[in-house]
């Protein structure tokens, strides 16, 4: 029964009976169970006893509430719970554990507590809640306890709470049916009369067990249905990915909440016309637009959801109160981008299918299917849906007005529960969700968003649901107000806007190198000469000129030069191996390669040359940089931007001023090269160069000191590294510009504390839009990331669906770039061209970046990285962000650099510090899939030319050999154990339980056989938290005593 929903009502069961599918015709004996010495449980039975034993407490309590208004019969009450208590057994039935192995116990008699409660009408709420909470133990208690709170001397509220082992939601009609008839024969002072039931609960858990027969026989209709379960899931996500506000915590509290939204009367019409239409039900009509609507926020095109079928198959268990549902995952094929009518044909197919295999029990089709465990989610689907649309059950006393009362359990199973009844007036919804995962703000957006998915399928099934906009039009707004950057500029050309800070500032110091220093007249005169020369030689706009030089003032003064010739510059960095220099010259068709040994042969006829500029006719539009980047396939990929693109990225800015000093410490084949020299000299700022070709940070320290550089550009690691190492720069430093990979945030956080005048800017942009896309001036560093801002100025972002669409804040979607620094493409590579930069979706004829990178926007308006799409992934069936990982890591006291990759399938640590407690300081705060395999310790990371981290140099770890022996006596008999169990010849200490064909029923048996053998209490979640003879070994020595054995007791 769903939390929440109004009473007495079965939410959302499927009840198939004989001759509806094709299940099983046969019927269920009576009193079967007369005689029989040990009842087992059910299969439905043991799910529910299994997740009491893992610590689920009152998640499965059922409640049923009315209010009584009239002159309530006390005892008349009393007595009638009594009498419904022992006209069903299932109420009546505990279920103690013998050797591991728990039983059905029917009690002969049995008296259910009614406690009487005086209560205000503004206490109740929070009254109802509390007693909800009641705990019982399923070996000892009564499972049915019941309260009556007065509010006045003629009114009341009943509470009724059954454990959900004992009852379900379709047994709220049998027993508020006999309560009822038990209450009216109370009060004339005479005992119930009921006709005798055909069966009880044991009958049925006994004729189940023969109905399915052996998995271990292949003609078994239990063999038969498991053979198509285990096909029908083949590779079912291990984890949904759902639109949280939070990370999965690695133990879920169980805390929930509930809210209600409404489908009006023509929805619901046209909602059950297309099912009419499409031959299907307003269920899989449901079912259909959720696994939509979740695809649309992030969860891919495999969206399996949990539904219940009522698990009556014969007319004899109609009657009877006792659990009977089942649970069956419906798997949601949204591959291709399909129409919604196809959507739901797939979906008609695979729900009856899964309706015609529903006798096998949901925990048997968990252990054959086998995904990777984890007590953070729920295995197989983590989202339920349930439709109400049978029969509701009612109370009715005598004399007494019963209406019903909703009670607020605080509790959720499962990550997002989707209810819906129909009425006559439309269809009331309801989402329960799992208030460690979600803001009730997000579940209300959830609530408006499917209720704008429906009227969109219903109104056009045959769009393909990529179409679908699950936006409202306010939120569309506000992310074209996002990208709403326009500020005028210059539309110049780079050397343009150089000679025109020549003229404001001949005399100002433009570039120091080495001791040094050269003013703004003369880095213009030097570069004009070399501009004529390179004229001379028969350099015309257009071309593209090589430059392959050491830093220096020649290096500033040739890029300068090249672009006053009217053609585009590509940098050739002195480090690299000749064949990738040779590779660029022919991609990019250079004209002419300026290297040392040209500027030496040339020189006297450069030095010839008029110190005045060319004034050649060069378009803003024209290719001003060819920047060569990393290829997926080994081969670079030639950047080509324009001088507006260039020049965009600097103009309107707020970090570039005359009184600026940078330091140019990228190396010349990164595109913060080109932010490090325009950034100063198109805005009368002064330009350090460092010698050497990569960034060196004691020589950059000494450089810092000694010209007061106010602006230094960084990689993450880089500003990491010189935090850690030296501090002192960012005494004098003003602005500390970091991007080009993921910010540590207690590094950025440090710095701002440490250094308060200190501004730091986090920005974000790939080489095709020329650096800084976005940015973010960072006042305050919490949390697990620090956001890449917002687009700067001329520029846009925009965060985009598979199908081009815009996602909802907080959805994880691809990020595109747009604007002014947008390049134009890629050098002779016509085809990466077409596929990475695209028409905009939007229809106003710009073009746009597909950047491969992951972000989200926060609520408050910023851009959150989230990682790369080629980075994602998969770890034993779950999808891992690294990112999220190396986060936790940083989270240690002592960790003070991390970077998590995968190698073989298996996630590996990287850390600088930290200690022996790193694996227990990332399991307290990460599901289990998410704890590193292994951990490697390094003295540093290893950093790439440019300052990033340089993956391929991080060692391999050496991993703990699987099979090893046991150490102590202790891991032996736990070895022995976990053979025993699970029947295997050899097991070694690291070893995992669930790996070798466990699952949960064999763990309550492995910490029964641990009982025994150390005389200390084990819990299931121990077992599935250290899942190895090693591990357990570590719990076993510090369990508490065991409990005393149960043993049969003579009976009087």
């Amino acid at each position: 029964m769903a939390r929440g929903a109004r009473p007495g009502h079965q939410v959302g069961v499927h009840r198939a009976r004989r001759g509806q599918l094709d299940g099983p015709a046969a019927r269920v004996a009576g009193r079967e169970h007369e005689g029989v010495g040990v009842i087992p449980l059910s299969f439905a039975q043991r799910r529910l006893w299994f997740l009491g034993e893992l610590g689920e407490s009152a998640a499965y309590n059922v409640p049923f509430s009315v209010r009584l208004k009239g002159s309530l019969n006390r005892e008349a009450l009393r007595a009638a719970l009594t009498d419904v208590v022992n006209r069903h057994e299932a109420l009546r039935t505990v279920f103690p554990v013998v050797d591991g192995e728990p039983h059905q116990e029917i009690r002969p008699h049995a008296t259910p507590e009614l406690t009487f409660v005086t209560c205000t009408e503004s206490d109740l709420p929070a009254a109802l809640t509390r007693a909800n909470g009641h705990v019982f133990d399923l070996a000892e208690d009564l499972l049915i306890r019941a309260w009556l709170f007065q509010l006045r001397p003629d009114e009341h509220v009943l509470l009724v709470v059954v454990h959900h082992i004992a009852s379900d939601g379709w047994s709220m009609g049998p027993f508020l049916r006999d309560l009822g008839i038990g209450y009216e024969s109370r009060c004339a002072g005479r005992a119930p009369v009921w006709e005798p039931l055909p069966v009880e609960y044991a009958d049925y858990t006994l004729w189940q067990q023969d109905l399915l027969g052996d998995a271990d026989d292949p003609a078994s209709l239990l063999a038969q249905q498991l053979k198509y379960w285990t096909g029908a899931l083949d590779g079912i996500p291990a984890e949904l990915v759902l639109p949280t506000d939070r990370p999965r915590p690695a133990a879920p509290s169980g805390r929930g909440d509930i809210l209600g939204f409404e489908i009006d009367g023509d929805l619901h019409r046209a909602l059950t016309d297309l099912a009419r239409d499409t031959n299907t039900t307003l269920f899989m009509v449901l079912q259909a637009a959720i696994a939509t609507l979740l695809s649309k926020l992030g969860a891919g095109d495999d969206v399996p959801v949990g539904s219940v079928v009522a698990g009556r198959t014969d007319d004899a268990l109609d009657e009877l109160v006792g659990f009977f549902v089942n649970t069956v995952v419906l798997r949601g094929d949204l591959s291709g981008n399909p129409s919604f009518r196809t959507l739901l044909d797939r979906v008609r197919e695979a729900g009856l299918a899964a309706y015609a295999h529903q006798e096998v029990p949901f925990e048997r089709v968990v252990e054959a299917v086998n995904p990777a465990r984890s007590l953070a989610r729920h295995p197989l689907f983590q989202v339920m849906l349930v439709l109400q649309n049978n029969s509701k059950a009612e109370l009715a006393f005598p004399g007494l007005d019963v209406s019903p009362v909703v009670v607020r359990t605080g509790s959720c199973k499962f990550d997002l529960m989707f209810g819906f009844e129909e009425a006559d007036s439309g269809i009331g919804g309801a989402i329960e969700y799992a208030t460690d995962l979600f803001d009730r703000s997000t579940i209300q957006r959830l609530g408006e968003r499917l209720v704008r998915v429906l009227t969109q399928v219903t109104a056009n099934p045959d769009a393909p649901i990529g179409a679908v906009d699950v936006l409202a039009e306010t939120e569309r707004q506000v992310v074209f107000e996002r990208t709403a950057t326009a500020v005028e500029i210059p539309d110049r050309c780079l050397h343009e806007l150089f000679e025109d800070q020549v003229v404001r500032t001949p005399d100002a110091t433009a570039v120091v190198f080495e001791g040094t220093e050269i003013s703004y007249a003369e880095l213009d005169g030097a570069a004009n000469q070399l501009a004529r020369h390179l004229a001379r030689r028969g350099v015309v706009p257009g071309d593209l000129v090589g430059i392959h030089l050491d830093r220096g003032h020649e290096l500033v003064a040739a890029l300068l030069a090249v672009l006053k010739a009217g053609a585009g510059y590509t940098m050739l960095d002195p480090k690299f191996p000749a064949e990738r220099i040779a590779s660029a010259v022919a991609d990019s068709g250079v004209s002419l390669v300026i290297d040392r040994a040209w500027l030496e042969s040339e020189g006297d006829l450069i030095s010839a040359q008029r110190l005045d500029a060319l004034e050649l006719p060069v378009h803003p539009a024209t290719t001003a940089c060819v920047m060569f980047t990393s290829g997926s396939t080994g081969r670079p990929k030639g950047v080509a931007t324009s001088h507006r693109g260039l020049a965009g990225t600097y103009l309107g800015q707020s970090y570039f001023g005359p009184g600026e000093v940078f330091l140019q410490c990228s190396p010349v084949s990164w595109d913060a090269f080109a932010l490090e020299v325009f950034g100063p000299l198109l805005f009368g700022g002064l330009l350090v160069v460092q010698p050497g070709q990569n960034p060196e940070p004691r020589v950059m320290a000494a450089l810092v000191a000694k010209h007061d550089v106010t602006a230094l550009q960084m990689s993450a690691s880089l500003f990491n590294f010189m935090l850690d190492e030296h501090p002192d720069v960012f005494k004098i430093v003003r602005t500390a510009m970091t991007g080009g990979e993921a910010a540590s945030v207690p590094h950025v956080a440090r710095a701002l504390r440490d250094f308060p005048g200190l501004r730091v800017i986090n920005g974000y942009g790939p080489a095709e839009s020329m650096g800084f896309t976005t940015v973010f001036d960072v006042h305050e560093a919490t949390g697990t990331s620090i956001p890449i801002g917002t687009p700067i100025a001329n520029k846009k972002a925009y965060v985009l669906d598979g199908a081009l669409g815009l996602v909802p804040d907080g959805v994880v979607g691809e990020l595109y770039v747009g604007g002014i620094g947008l390049a134009h493409g890629y050098i002779s590579r016509p085809g990466l061209t077409a596929e990475r930069f695209v028409a905009s979706p939007f229809g106003d004829g710009e073009r746009l970046y597909r950047t491969g990178d992951l972000v989200r926007w926060l609520p408050s308006g910023q851009l959150d990285y989230v990682g790369r799409i080629d980075d994602q992934v998969k770890v034993r069936g779950f999808r891992v962000e690294p990112g999220e990982v190396e986060s936790a890591l940083m989270s240690h006291p002592g960790v003070t650099q991390a970077a998590v990759l995968v190698r073989d399938g298996l996630l590996v640590a990287y850390t600088v510090g930290g200690g022996e407690d790193l694996r227990d300081h990332v399991g307290r705060v990460l599901p289990e899939h998410m704890v590193p395999s292994a951990f490697v310790s390094l003295d540093a990371l290893p950093m790439t030319p440019n300052g990033k981290l340089d993956k391929r140099a991080l060692p391999a770890p050496t991993f703990v050999a699987r099979g090893r022996d046991p150490r102590t006596p202790q891991e032996s008999i736990l070895c022995g154990l976990f053979g025993e169990v699970l029947g295997v010849d050899r097991v070694g200490i690291d070893d995992g339980f669930f790996e070798l064909g466990g699952h949960s029923l064999l763990a309550t048996r492995l910490v029964s056989r641990v009982r025994s053998a150390f005389g200390v209490e084990l819990s299931i979640r121990d077992v599935f938290e250290a899942p190895t003879p090693a591990g357990l070994a570590e719990r076993v020595g510090r369990a508490g005593k065991a409990r005393p054995a149960l043993v049969r007791r003579a009976r009087g």
